[in-house]
Formats: C-alpha cells, sequence, structure tokens
C-alpha cells in the first residue's frame, strides 16, 4: 500500500458524456483529459485531495464543452465518480464521499436556520 502511487504509473482519462449527448455523441468525439498523479502519494490525505483537485479540473474542462450553456455539473459529477472508481484509492474515495456528504448536509442546514 505503501507504494501505491508508483503502481499507478499509466494516467487516468475521463470522458465525460452528458445525458442530452449520450445518443448523439459518437465514441470518437468525445472529450478526454488525462490526468496524471504518478508523483502523488495516495496513502496521504494531502495526496487524494491533491488528486481529487486535478480530476475536479479536469472534468471542468471536459464537461464544459457538453453542455448547452457551457459548463455541466451533472457531467462533470459522473466524470469525477467514474474517475475516483478507476483510480480505487481509499483515501480519494474517502474524502469524495466527503465531499458529497457535505453538500447534502449544506441544504438541509439552510432549511433549519429559516
Amino acid at each position: 500500500m505503501k507504494h501505491l502511487a508508483t503502481t499507478f504509473i499509466g494516467a487516468l482519462t475521463l470522458c465525460a458524456i452528458s445525458p442530452s449527448g449520450l445518443a448523439a455523441t459518437a465514441p470518437e468525439e468525445l472529450h478526454r483529459e488525462v490526468v496524471r498523479f504518478a508523483d502523488l502519494d495516495l496513502t496521504r490525505p494531502a495526496g487524494a485531495q491533491q488528486l481529487y483537485r486535478r480530476i475536479e479540473r479536469a472534468a471542468h474542462e471536459v464537461c464544459a464543452a457538453y453542455g448547452p450553456r457551457g459548463y455541466d455539473r451533472s457531467c462533470a459529477d459522473a466524470a469525477i465518480a467514474r474517475a475516483v472508481a478507476e483510480v480505487g484509492a481509499p483515501l480519494l474515495t474517502a474524502h469524495q464521499q466527503t465531499l458529497a456528504q457535505r453538500q447534502t448536509l449544506q441544504p438541509r442546514q439552510a432549511r433549519l436556520d429559516r
């Protein structure tokens, strides 16, 4: 586990597909962004957080082309989820779950504050 970062010498490819463009987009037309992370230690929280930020940026770039008005949040969420699952690093997955819980709690908390 300590050498997890060195075993992932390859690159992670994000393929984003929006629901509206699923049928119309041929596979060769999909936008892709390569996220390299061989330099990160994914057994440490800082490394997992840095990789998550890189994945977010790549998803933002890829998904900007799919939305009718630019950036498509559902596309980015799906691309991030696929990338995190593909990497399979426990701390990266935990970081994603923590952020998802915070996003779920914020609307609830806003309603309670009223």
